[in-house]
C-alpha cells in the first residue's frame, strides 16, 4: 500500500508540474478549494455508521478551457450507528471507536456548461486509527465520481463550490464490506 501511495503522490506532482507551463496560457489559473463534506453511509456499513462529517482541501490545475486536473486530501469521521454494538469489538466488551480516514485522490474535472461540472477521482483512503478499530489494512483503494456547480462571488476569482458525490472504498478488514457513502460538498474556492 505504501508503494501505491508514493506512486500516487509522484504522479500527481508530475502532472501538476508539467501542466504549470500550459496553464499560463489558459483563461483560468490554479484554483484552491477548502470545504466541508457531509455524508450518509451505504451498503454493509450502513448500520454500524450513520453519518460522515469531514473537511477537504482541493487543488484544480487547468488543463484546457473546460477541464482541470485535480488533487485533494481530506479528513472523514464516521459516526457510530445503532448496530455498532454488534461488531467484534463490542462483543469482546471493547469500546467501539469511530472510524477516522484521510482520502488522498487525484482526478479530472470537466465543465459541461459554464458552471456545471462532472468529476472523477481515484486514490487511496488511509485509516488514521487502525489500531483502535482493529483493522487489518491501513489503506485501501478509493474512487469518487461526482458532479457540482460553481457559483461566482462578487470578489473576482472567488467561488462557492457545491457538489454531490458517491465515494467508494474497499474494506479495511479483508472482508466484503465496502466503505461507500453519498456526500454533499460545500467549499470556498479561490484562484491563485
Amino acid at each position: 500500500m505504501k508503494i501505491t501511495f508514493i506512486k500516487l503522490i509522484c504522479l500527481s506532482l508530475f502532472i501538476s508540474s508539467s501542466l504549470v507551463a500550459a496553464a499560463q496560457s489558459l483563461p483560468d489559473t490554479t484554483r484552491i478549494a477548502i470545504g466541508l463534506d457531509g455524508g450518509y453511509p451505504t451498503g454493509g456499513i450502513q448500520g454500524r455508521y450513520n453519518a460522515i462529517l469531514g473537511a477537504s482541501l482541493r487543488v484544480d490545475v487547468p488543463f484546457s478551457r473546460k477541464s482541470y486536473i485535480t488533487g485533494g486530501i481530506g479528513y472523514n469521521n464516521y459516526f457510530l450507528g445503532k448496530d455498532a454494538t454488534t461488531t467484534q469489538q463490542a462483543i469482546l466488551n471493547v469500546p467501539v471507536q469511530m472510524l477516522r480516514t484521510m482520502p488522498v485522490k487525484i482526478g479530472y474535472k470537466y465543465f459541461l456548461f459554464p458552471r456545471f461540472y462532472v468529476q472523477g477521482e481515484v486514490g487511496e483512503t488511509v485509516l488514521l486509527n487502525k489500531a483502535a478499530v482493529y483493522a487489518t489494512n491501513s489503506a485501501t483503494f478509493t474512487y469518487a465520481p461526482q458532479f457540482g456547480i460553481i457559483f461566482k462571488l462578487k470578489k473576482p476569482h472567488n467561488y462557492i463550490d457545491t457538489g454531490l458525490r458517491y465515494e467508494g472504498a474497499s474494506s479495511f478488514y479483508n472482508d466484503q464490506d465496502k466503505y461507500n457513502f453519498w456526500a454533499v460538498h460545500l467549499s470556498y474556492a479561490f484562484n491563485l
